[in-house]
């Protein structure tokens, strides 16, 4: 193996030991269903933001996103405004049901709708709308990891393999640990995240010579566009760069002029 695959294998190893860490901890603490479920009430603001931004965030930001900048343009990068919408519905709404949670002794948002509306059938209703997001949200995670373990080790690691792997790590410190070793896990990825995110910045642009060699291929890709007529937008600009209108009415995304990342898209992109 090459010295690249041992640190590699090295930093993996010590994250996992944390991880397992966290979730022997939290099932020697776990003592009643409390306690497992929602931490005992323990678990601080900063550690639950952290916690809230890695859930919200997590593999789709990491690679996903600028796996669409980059086959979409820059007009999809606008959804990145997400990282201000996320926190904008926690504003509006968490305090709001922190208070009523501590008021009425709800423990999942299921108990206070159906307290509100009087019945079981929200209640069942918000268990498989949030099984419905759950599992998919889950697998794209976790595919995300077995690609990124793939591309790491430069094929030595296949992606099913890598996926499989993480996936028994994350089911054995989430079952046995519970909230509180999701919580403590999820603070270590907020920071891993958005070090990585920077540091990850930082090394593209000295491999591609510092950012006027970042703007002048920017500006080549649009001049070229622009005179061979191809990739335009409705108003003439290259669809790397200019978001293709407010809104376009077609049947499909693939049937817009420009790209289909348009205000609209970006917009309710973001608040889904």
């Amino acid at each position: 193996m090459t010295e690249k695959l041992y640190w590699l294998f090295g930093f993996v190893g010590l994250y996992w030991a944390y991880c397992l860490y966290w979730g022997i901890k939290g099932a020697r603490s776990a003592k009643t269903s409390t306690d497992y479920f929602l931490a005992g009430g323990s678990i601080g603001v900063w550690v639950f933001v952290l916690a809230a931004t890695a859930t919200s965030f997590s593999g789709w930001t990491f690679v996903g996103h600028p796996g669409k900048i980059f086959t979409d343009g820059l007009p999809y990068a606008f959804a990145s405004f997400y990282a201000l919408t996320i926190p904008l519905t926690g504003v509006l709404f968490l305090r709001r049901q922190w208070v009523l949670g501590k008021a009425y002794g709800y423990i999942t948002p299921g108990e206070m709708y159906s307290d509100y509306y009087g019945g079981n059938s929200i209640r069942l209703l918000t268990v498989l709308v949030a099984f419905l997001f759950s599992v998919p949200y889950l697998g794209v995670q976790l595919r995300a990891s077995g690609d990124l373990f793939n591309v790491l080790t430069d094929g030595l690691i296949s992606v099913d393999v890598g996926m499989f792997a993480l996936s028994t790590v994350v089911m054995i410190y989430v079952a046995s640990g519970g909230l509180k070793s999701v919580a403590f896990v999820d603070c270590a990825q907020a920071i891993l995240l958005a070090v990585g995110i920077m540091v990850l910045g930082g090394v593209t642009l000295n491999y591609l010579g510092g950012w006027s060699s970042f703007t002048a291929g920017l500006a080549d890709l649009v001049r070229s566009d622009i005179e061979s007529g191809n990739n335009l937008t409705l108003d003439g600009f290259s669809k790397k760069v200019a978001i293709p209108g407010s809104i376009q009415m077609v049947p499909q995304g693939s049937d817009s002029i420009g790209g289909s990342w348009t205000g609209i898209m970006c917009m309710t992109y973001m608040f889904a």
